[in-house]
């Protein structure tokens, strides 16, 4: 039997909560998380907070999937995590480690970056993560650019294309989701999104010829999700952040460079977004525009999801766009499925480490790359 428009509109209010990915407390599931993911949160984001050894990353997320598959929708859990390896390691026990991409991007040579999102990719798989938030397709072009640093992988267009296409080949052949940031490049300030909004003066000519060739190359070799930088083009958008530009995101990403995954953004609640009214107003500004996931790093996020909600209600974020942003993460699942294994002996194999180990010979210490401060 064919829905009438009411039951659609009824089933899209409830789904809307799948647009969420939200950050949790503790290192098992808590009682507010499993009642977030109960009232139909898309997914959960994994910090060092989360995460002790793997064997405890593992039961963590097997706790919340069955949450999120005992009520409401049944719709499992998108997990994600930033396991860029460097600086930013949320999981640093019990998995094999590998050189900064900076440090990767230095050896210049794909088959190994492609080796290294691989068994990444393998090891995230067996605890139940199904996207890594990485590869960092930004381009280090400020020599004061702190919060990149050492998370590109250099300061060459070619190169630094040439190694995000092999590390999302890798990762995502391995069944884990790559979602490549932060677009359209966070590597041309000096100044930190996390605190202030960044003001980038680069014309649309030398985006072309610089910042949107690694993310060009992303879109080509098929990456799952691009995420959204908090940053100000003028020549772009005079007017609002990426994150809340429907002229960048829909007419520059979609249209332009023809990009047909999930769009993510960074935390939501990062200072750069601070003068666009609270979060609520935040994630349906960030909708309308084009965002199909709203990160939202730590917090509640309940006054989100109502805000949600009474948007499709009302009208005020549009049925087709609320509806395209649902339909895109239900797929994004169903290639990226959640398949934890109940054995994590795969974990660290020999030939891996080996691997890790003749990496990080001669490598210089990360304190001597440009920037070296946690995010």
């Amino acid at each position: 039997m064919r829905k009438n428009k009411f039951e659609k509109m009824n089933e899209l209010r409830h789904k809307i909560a799948q647009v969420v990915i939200m950050g949790i407390d503790g290192l098992t599931p808590q009682k507010e998380s499993k009642r977030l993911v109960e009232r139909g949160v898309g997914g959960i984001i994994l910090y060092t907070r989360n995460c002790s050894h793997p064997s405890q990353v593992a039961e963590l997320i097997r706790g919340l999937q069955e949450a999120a598959r005992s009520k409401g929708w049944r719709i499992p859990l998108l997990v994600a995590i930033d396991q860029e390896h460097g600086r930013v390691t949320r999981i640093r026990k019990g998995l094999t480690l590998f050189p900064s991409p900076w440090n990767l991007g230095k050896m210049a040579n794909t088959a190994l970056v492609r080796r290294v999102a691989q068994v990444t990719g393998r090891e995230l798989a067996l605890m139940g993560i199904n996207m890594n938030l990485a590869p960092v397709a930004d381009i280090l072009l400020h020599p004061q650019n702190r919060v990149i640093g050492t998370r590109s992988f250099g300061n060459d267009p070619q190169l630094v294309a040439a190694m995000v296409a092999a590390y999302i080949k890798g990762l995502q052949g391995e069944g884990v989701a790559a979602c490549a940031k932060h677009f359209p490049g966070h590597g041309a300030t000096s100044k930190d999104s996390h605190r202030e909004l960044p003001i980038i003066e680069r014309s649309k000519r030398q985006l072309e010829d610089t910042e949107l060739v690694p993310f060009r190359m992303a879109v080509r070799t098929g990456v799952a999700a691009m995420m959204t930088g908090h940053l100000l083009f003028p020549d772009l958008d005079p007017q609002r952040p990426v994150t809340l530009s429907s002229t960048i995101i829909q007419g520059l990403l979609r249209q332009r460079l023809g990009f047909k995954g999930v769009v993510i953004c960074d935390d939501l609640k990062m200072g750069a977004l601070s003068q666009w009214g609270d979060l609520e107003q935040r994630a349906l500004e960030a909708l309308k525009a084009g965002v199909d996931i709203l990160l939202i790093g730590e917090g509640k996020v309940d006054g989100v999801l109502e805000a949600l909600e009474k948007g499709v209600d009302r009208g005020e974020i549009p049925r087709s766009r609320a509806a395209e942003a649902v339909y895109r993460i239900l797929r994004l699942k169903e290639r990226y499925p959640y398949k934890a294994s109940e054995d994590l002996k795969g974990l660290r194999r020999s030939e891996d480490l080996a691997f890790s180990e003749r990496l990080f010979q001669g490598v210089k210490d990360e304190e001597g790359g440009p920037g070296n401060r946690e995010i």
